[in-house]
Parts: structure tokens; C-alpha cells; sequence
């Protein structure tokens, strides 16, 4: 009779605390309607001036990330100087200074942009979902200064964006 009341009294308590279980571990409706959501950017163009209008000692490279919203993207720009002068210094033979020459300078300096950008994304916890290849571009640095959508100057298509995601908080 003991077992029986015991046997009784454990699967009571089980479907008690099964039913207190299920009941206190429901999503509220908010959470079920939100599910998981997902906010998403993309580094959409690396470019620098081009090199042969203005021969000035510091060459910047610029990397565009577009933080992408309902009502379209919120650009920001990320930037990098090249000395030029210690660039021709710093190679293992050192390079005459010539259109090439400051042409390489201002793909390094793109590349260096564009990895500040990577790891400016990366710090604010966005995972990139993308291969990491854009094409580096050149841009007239009086054109640039005219539109205020610099988007004109790139050809897209070839150019790949690399794509990021993070959690919404």
C-alpha cells in the first residue's frame, strides 16, 4: 500500500512540475511574433584619387560601409593616408617615383581602408557572410568633391559588396 501511495505521490509531482514547466517557459506572444531578427551591412566600394592629378605626398584610401535600413543605407566612410614618401621607402628595392608607383600606393592605401573597415565591423560584432573581395577603384578627386552620392563613380558590374549580419539588439 506504501508503494502504491508513493507511486501515486512521485507522479503527481512529476505532472505538477511539467505543467509549472511548460506554463513558465513559454515565449510571451512578443517573442514569438519577433523571432529572430537580423540587421545587415555591406563594404559596397574601396577607392582612392587618382594618381595622376595631384601629385600631393599623403594618398588616401577610403572604404564605403552602408549600414543597410528600410529607408536605405546610412554610408560611412572609412579612410586611410598613405605616406607617400615612406611607401617608396619601405619596399625591399626602393621604387622610383613615377605613375605606377603612385598608383600602387593608392591600391595599398584602399586596402588598408578596407580592412579598417573589416575590423571596425567586426569590433561592433557584425560576422561577415561574404568573401572578402571588392575591387579597388580609382575616383577624380574633383568629381568626388561634386556628388554627395558617390555611389556614381563605380561600375558594379563586377564589383562584389562583402556582406555582414549581427543579432538585433
Amino acid at each position: 500500500m506504501k508503494h502504491a501511495a508513493y507511486l501515486l505521490l512521485g507522479f503527481g509531482l512529476s505532472l505538477f512540475g511539467a505543467l509549472g514547466y511548460s506554463f513558465f517557459s513559454q515565449p510571451t506572444a512578443a517573442q514569438k511574433a519577433a523571432g529572430v531578427q537580423w540587421e545587415y551591412a555591406a563594404v559596397t566600394a574601396a577607392f582612392s584619387f587618382n594618381p595622376t592629378k595631384d601629385r600631393t605626398n599623403k594618398i588616401p584610401g577610403i572604404a564605403v560601409i552602408c549600414y543597410l535600413q528600410n529607408n536605405g543605407c546610412r554610408l560611412t566612410e572609412v579612410k586611410h593616408e598613405v605616406d607617400y614618401t615612406g611607401y617608396l621607402q619601405e619596399r625591399l628595392l626602393p621604387l622610383d617615383e613615377n605613375n605606377q608607383a603612385r598608383v600602387n600606393a593608392g591600391v595599398r592605401a584602399s586596402e588598408i581602408a578596407f580592412q579598417k573597415a573589416l575590423a571596425q565591423l567586426g569590433g561592433e560584432g557584425w560576422e561577415i557572410v561574404s568573401d572578402p573581395q571588392l575591387d579597388f577603384e580609382f575616383v577624380d578627386y574633383d568629381n568626388y568633391l561634386k556628388f554627395e552620392d558617390r555611389s556614381v563613380f563605380f561600375n558594379r558590374k563586377n564589383t562584389k559588396a562583402v556582406y555582414f549580419k549581427r543579432l538585433k539588439k
